[in-house]
C-alpha cells in the first residue's frame, strides 16, 4: 500500500491508555489507514527511531479568538503537539460585534483576558464579521493551522442584544428569546456551545461588572435547552468566585444547567491553594455522588503552579478587591493619581483583611522581575516583603509607591496557586477531573501556560511518575475528546483524523518563558517553546517541526 504519509518505527502510543507498542502509523487523505504493520511506499515517510507517536493534544481552555486574526498558526499551543482547540471561554470573545462597538467589546478580553487594546483593535480583523456565523465562517475562511471549535461567548452575545445595560440588569423576555435566537443560529453554523464567567474579579467595559455575571439561571436554562434539542454542545463556565471553593448556590446553578441542557458542562476550577489546603478535596467530595449519577460536570484541573506576570496598569492580581475597581480602563496619569490616594491605600488595607480573594497578603510571594530605572535595579529578584523591610514601610505603600516610581512599568510575579506538588498530584490524577486552563492566547504579558501537554509530560509523567506514559498522553487525548464528544479525535486508529504529535519521552518538557515582540505594533508578549516536541501533524500535514513552521494552513473547524 502507499501512502501520503508514513510514520515508521514509532513507539505508538493510541491514546485510549493501551500499552505502548513499536510500529508504523500511514496516512492518505488526512485520515489514519494504517495502525501497527503500515508497510509500503509514502510521499513522505519519518523515521521516528526512539520517539513517541501519540495522536494530537487538544486544549479544551484557550483564548485564541482575536489571536487567531493575526497568527493563524496560533503559536504557543503548536509547538507544545497540540492539534486541536476550543476557543471562546469564560465568556469573552470578538463576536457578535457591530463595527461601532470593538472598542467596548475589547474591554472585556482587556480586563479578563489582560490583552492590549491597543492589540486588539489594531489586529483584530473587526470589519469581516458581525455575527457570530460570520466570524467563524471568516476564520475558516482565512485559514488555520490547529483545528478549532468555537464556544459562544455570553458576554458578548448580552451585550449585542442589551446594549450597556447588559452589565447591569436581567434580560427582558422579548431580549432572551432574541439572544435564544441568536444562539440557535451560531449552533446551526457550527459553534460548540456557549461560555460565561461568574467570577467577581471578572470585570468589563468601565468597570462594570462582566455582562456574563449577570445571567440568571433562566436565561441559562433557556440557552441550555436549545442544546438539548439539539443534541449535541458543551458548556463551560468559570464558576468559583473564591478559588477552588464551591458553593452551595453555584453546585446547584451547575447541576440545574447539566440537567436543563443534558449535555457536559466543564467549569473553573480546581486549583491548590495554600491557605486552604483542603478545598479542592472537599469539591470532589461534594461532587462524587453526582459523578456516579452520571453527571457529566467535570471541573477542569492545571497541572502547573500558576505564576503571573503583572504591572498595575493591568492590575489583575488585585481585581477581586473592590477598592481596585477604578483602576481599570483608566490612563496611566489617573491610575498613578489614584494609587497615591491615601483613602484608596486605606481601602486597600481593609480590603486585605476581608480575605476570601486570590491574593491574601502574601507579600513574600510578590517578586519584583522588572524595572527601568537604574536606581531601582537593586530591587530586581526581590521580594515586596523584602523591600517593604529595607524601606521600613508597609507593603501595601511599598508596592504602590515603587510602582509609581516606575511610571507603572515595573514588573511583578507572583505564585500563590497550585504550588503544592501532593495535593496537584491528586488533582490531576482524579478520574472526574479534565486537564485544561492553559489560557493559551491570552495574559500575554503576563504568563504562557500554553505548553500545558508538555510540562504534564515531563513534569509528572517522566520525573515525578504520577503518571505514565499512556495515562499522560490519554489525558491530553481521548479524555478531552470524548468530553467535546468529537469521535474523530483522540485516539490513533484506523479512520480517525491524522492529527499526530511525535515527541522524544526522555526529553519533553518546556522550556524557561521569553519576551517576544511579535504583536501587531511590535508590542511584546511571553511565550514558551517547547522541548522533545518533533513534529506537529494536522490533518496528515506536518505543520511544526522542533519548533519551526514548515507550511500551510491544514486546520480545519470542528463542529459538535
Amino acid at each position: 500500500m502507499s501512502y501520503d504519509l508514513l510514520v515508521k518505527n514509532a513507539r505508538i502510543c493510541d491514546g485510549a491508555g493501551a500499552p505502548i507498542y513499536q510500529g508504523s502509523v500511514g496516512v492518505n487523505a488526512g485520515k489514519i489507514v494504517a495502525v501497527g504493520d503500515a508497510a509500503g511506499s509514502a510521499t513522505r515517510t519519518i523515521d521516528a527511531d526512539g520517539l513517541v507517536v501519540a495522536p494530537g493534544f487538544i486544549d479544551i481552555h484557550t483564548h485564541y479568538d482575536a489571536q487567531v486574526s493575526w497568527d493563524p498558526l496560533l503559536t504557543c499551543s503548536n509547538w507544545h503537539g497540540v492539534t486541536s482547540v476550543l476557543m471562546g471561554n469564560c465568556g469573552v470573545g470578538v463576536a457578535p460585534c457591530r463595527p461601532q462597538e470593538k472598542e467596548i467589546v475589547s474591554w472585556d478580553l482587556v480586563n479578563v483576558e489582560a490583552m492590549p487594546q491597543d492589540v486588539l483593535l489594531n489586529g483584530v480583523a473587526w470589519d469581516e464579521w458581525e455575527s457570530f456565523p460570520q466570524y467563524m465562517q471568516a476564520i475558516e475562511r482565512r485559514g488555520v493551522g490547529l483545528n478549532v471549535g468555537f464556544l459562544v461567548p455570553l458576554s458578548s452575545f448580552r451585550y449585542y442584544v442589551m446594549g450597556a445595560e447588559a452589565s447591569e440588569r436581567e434580560a427582558t423576555p422579548a431580549e432572551l428569546e432574541r439572544m435564544v435566537q441568536l444562539f440557535r443560529q451560531a449552533m446551526d453554523a457550527g459553534a460548540y456551545g456557549f461560555s460565561l464567567s461568574l467570577l467577581n474579579q471578572h470585570i468589563g467595559y468601565q468597570g462594570k461588572p462582566l455582562a456574563s455575571r449577570m445571567a440568571t439561571k433562566t436565561e441559562l436554562c433557556a440557552l441550555g435547552r436549545v442544546m438539548r434539542e439539539l443534541g449535541r454542545g458543551v458548556i463551560e463556565i468559570a464558576l468559583t468566585r473564591s478559588v477552588s471553593v464551591l458553593t452551595e448556590e453555584e453546585l446547584d446553578l451547575l447541576v440545574t444547567i447539566a440537567t436543563e441542557s443534558q449535555r457536559p458542562v466543564t467549569w473553573l476550577g480546581l486549583l491548590g491553594r495554600s491557605d486552604m489546603p483542603w478545598v479542592c478535596r472537599t469539591a470532589l467530595e461534594r461532587l462524587a455522588p453526582l459523578f456516579r449519577q452520571g453527571l457529566r460536570i467535570p471541573p477542569q484541573v492545571t497541572p502547573r503552579p500558576i505564576q503571573q506576570y503583572y504591572t498595575l496598569k493591568v492590575p489583575f492580581i488585585f481585581a477581586s478587591l473592590p477598592s481596585w475597581r477604578e483602576a481599570f480602563n483608566r490612563p496611566v496619569p489617573e491610575q498613578i493619581a489614584l494609587y497615591r490616594n491615601p483613602t484608596f491605600r486605606e481601602a486597600f488595607r481593609r480590603d486585605l483583611k476581608v480575605g476570601g480573594a486570590i491574593f491574601t497578603n502574601q507579600w513574600d510571594r510578590v517578586h519584583v522581575v522588572r524595572v527601568e530605572k537604574e536606581h531601582n535595579r537593586r530591587y530586581l529578584n526581590k521580594s515586596i516583603a523584602e523591600i517593604a523591610a529595607l524601606w521600613e514601610r508597609d507593603p501595601i505603600d511599598t508596592i504602590l509607591d515603587l510602582a509609581i516610581d516606575e511610571e507603572l512599568e515595573m514588573g511583578i510575579t507572583l505564585s500563590v496557586i497550585n504550588t503544592n506538588a501532593d495535593e496537584v498530584r491528586e488533582l490531576i490524577t482524579h478520574p472526574d477531573v479534565l486537564i485544561g486552563l492553559s489560557d493559551a492566547g491570552a495574559h500575554v504579558d503576563q504568563h504562557c501556560d500554553a505548553g500545558v501537554p508538555t510540562y504534564l509530560l515531563g513534569e509528572w509523567v517522566r520525573k515525578r511518575q504520577a503518571l505514565t506514559l499512556e495515562q499522560g498522553v490519554r489525558r491530553l487525548t481521548s479524555e478531552p475528546a470524548a468530553f467535546l464528544g468529537n469521535t474523530q479525535k483522540g485516539t490513533l486508529a484506523v479512520g480517525k483524523d491524522a492529527d499526530l504529535v511525535l515527541f522524544d519521552p526522555t526529553t519533553v518538557g518546556v522550556q524557561a518563558p521569553e519576551w517576544v515582540n511579535d504583536l501587531p505594533g511590535g508590542k511584546p508578549r511571553l511565550i514558551e517553546r517547547a522541548l522533545g516536541v518533533v513534529h506537529t501533524i494536522v490533518n496528515g500535514e506536518v505543520v511544526v517541526t522542533e519548533g519551526e513552521y514548515q507550511g500551510g494552513l491544514p486546520g480545519r473547524m470542528m463542529r459538535p
